[in-house]
């Protein structure tokens, strides 16, 4: 799913980080560096929410180092990734690792979408399948080789599917943004996306809930802006709901955990990169 057959999907991501933090006062800025470095250990990984070294926050990690020029914090992370074998680790540690060395390391070999596929369906960290197809799609734009059957059945696929009442707000904005990619049309999903927006700012994660949260709008707003969506209308209450979730050098998830992470930090500053204006 790339947007110019050249660009992964990941390095996009990290282009509207940029955008995101380039707004930001130089203080806020700072906070935002030294929160990031803070979440490092002395091993070079990236800091779960105990405090320990996971691959799956320092993919985190990575990014906003990358958004954010933190250059000694990313040859520290690539002498972590170096160290660690693939073999052992969940399947979202594993993709997680894939991604990070794909990032670090350009000259990396790629890896054939069956040897992803079946990360994919191993057993691991209590993440959603939703979730896991999130990071496979940037593992096969990233790492992946001999793509063109992929991106075949995946446009088949997407012809004929059709989001259910129940699903997450994040999951019908992927499938949008692959409609996007493989060249199918987007104006139904993208009112479908529309519907999860909250009045006060922000998009809510089902259609149940009656709250905004980071993920959500973070992800609704990118793919919203991809696909060349006006953001004029909910531009001011979403920046809002984004800027108060602001906290000490990080973004909040918004749903009233105030506990500050990496993840949530990457989705803050992704809402805001989308959100900096609505011009390609």
């Amino acid at each position: 799913m790339n947007k110019s057959n050249t660009v992964p999907v990941y390095q996009l991501l990290v282009e509207y980080l940029k955008k995101g933090f380039s707004v930001l006062d130089a203080n806020i800025q700072q906070e935002i560096i030294t929160f990031v470095r803070s979440q490092q250990n002395q091993n070079g990984g990236f800091s779960d929410r105990a405090g320990n070294p996971d691959l799956y926050y320092s993919l985190f990690g990575l990014w906003l180092c990358l958004a954010t020029g933190q250059d000694e914090s990313l040859s520290k992370l690539k002498k972590y990734c170096s160290g660690i074998e693939l073999q052992g680790q969940g399947p979202v540690e594993q993709m997680a690792l894939v991604l990070t060395k794909a990032a670090l390391e350009p000259k990396t070999k790629k890896r054939s979408v069956l040897s992803l596929l079946r990360m994919l369906n191993q057993q691991g960290k209590n993440i959603s399948l939703s979730y896991r197809f999130f990071l496979f799609a940037l593992l096969v734009d990233a790492a992946g080789k001999n793509k063109t059957v992929y991106y075949l059945l995946a446009r088949i696929y997407l012809l004929f599917y059709h989001p259910k009442p129940d699903f997450p707000c994040s999951l019908v904005a992927a499938f949008t943004y692959a409609r996007k990619m493989l060249g199918l049309k987007v104006h139904k999903f993208q009112e479908l996306v529309m519907n999860y927006y909250v009045e006060g700012g922000g998009f809510k994660a089902f259609d149940t809930t009656s709250n905004s949260d980071m993920l959500s709008t973070a992800v609704a707003l990118f793919v919203l802006k991809e696909i060349d969506a006006d953001l004029r209308l909910i531009r001011p209450a979403t920046l809002e709901f984004v800027q108060n979730n602001y906290f000490e050098g990080a973004f909040l998830s918004g749903d009233g955990d105030e506990t500050k992470d990496l993840e949530y930090t990457f989705y803050g500053l992704l809402a805001l990169g989308s959100l900096v204006n609505n011009e390609k």
